[in-house]
């Protein structure tokens, strides 16, 4: 256990810089003071919020040291990032570590926040997955991150007969229906089930809003003509930094799977993205557990580009 002499506290405005040097501490110094410059000049420009930005101090005869730092950020719909900290070296490294990310979490859940999540290449150093499950964020799985050229051909099985689901968007069916559908296609899923019920579905939509672009023409509901109910869900969003668009959320209700609908729904999502005129990449993130989704995106001429490692903590609804 970490002794009394090592406090951890939300970083105070005049340490940033501090907190800043030991958060990026494995750089060359150089780059360091390169990258610290611009993201203190980013935050005076409100580009960079560094409100989430935690320290730790240890005390005693060595008097008041920065020991270690830790960045969250807080997102759309009762979310939060966290990155892994960053420690001293010294015999007590791993627990000023879980502290970090012990205390850190523990404010993020007194203020509301029911998911907090980190994602680690796997180019990581081994001490981060450590010192993230030490503090309470186990992994739970991998993501395999997936893109295919939108402009190569490609017919789903059945599109030659004409597609079998008609489409509309979230103006057309309004905001209840989409949420509607989007809960019934949660059931049994196996992308993330942490997930399920963790958050409200207002909060669900508000995180998928805050993803890319927002254009509510680009949130889909596919029905089928012998289904009142619509069966899928889509959302696609621009990547406001790259010639790509990103398939968001794409689920099929439990009784319309199985039926080779979720390749027609992928064409959807192409034909989304090929409507302005673009030729962009489309991509998505999908869990390594769910293999029924990872063949259907192999079978739609995705590629595995990037596998990443995830930590999350879901807290449980205040009483």
């Amino acid at each position: 256990m970490v002794g009394s002499n090592i406090q951890v506290l939300p970083c105070p405005l005049e340490s940033r810089r501090e907190a800043l040097e030991r958060l990026y501490q494995e750089l060359t110094p150089p780059l360091r003071d390169e990258l610290i410059a611009s993201v203190l000049d980013d935050e005076r420009r409100g580009r960079v919020d560094l409100s989430g930005l935690w320290i730790a101090r240890r005390g005693g005869w060595g008097g008041d040291r920065l020991a270690g730092a830790l960045l969250t950020q807080k997102l759309a719909g009762r979310a939060a990032a966290v990155w892994p900290p960053e420690v001293r070296a010294g015999w007590s490294r791993g627990a000023i570590a879980a502290k970090l990310v012990h205390d850190a979490l523990e404010a993020l859940r007194a203020e509301g926040i029911a998911i907090v999540q980190a994602v680690l290449d796997e180019t990581a150093d081994p001490r981060n997955a450590l010192d993230l499950t030490r503090g309470g964020m186990p992994r739970v799985t991998d993501l395999i991150f997936m893109r295919r050229d939108a402009a190569s051909p490609w017919t789903p099985p059945g599109r030659a007969e004409g597609p079998r689901l008609r489409w509309r968007g979230l103006d057309e069916a309004g905001e209840p229906v989409f949420c509607k559908t989007l809960a019934a296609t949660y059931r049994g899923s196996l992308d993330m089930p942490e997930l399920e019920g963790a958050r409200s579905l207002g909060d669900v939509l508000a995180g998928h809003r805050a993803a890319g672009e927002f254009n509510p023409g680009l949130w889909r509901l596919g029905t089928l003509p012998d289904h009142p109910d619509p069966v899928a869900a889509l959302i696609v969003a621009p990547v406001p930094t790259r010639e790509a668009v990103e398939i968001v959320y794409l689920g099929l209700v439990p009784e319309a799977r199985g039926r080779g609908l979720g390749a027609e729904v992928v064409a959807q999502a192409r034909d989304l993205a090929l409507a302005d005129g673009r030729t962009p990449t489309l991509e998505l993130a999908a869990d390594a557990r769910n293999q029924p989704a990872l063949k259907l995106y192999r079978a739609t001429g995705f590629v595995p580009h990037d596998r990443r490692r995830v930590h999350l903590v879901v807290f449980p609804p205040a009483r």
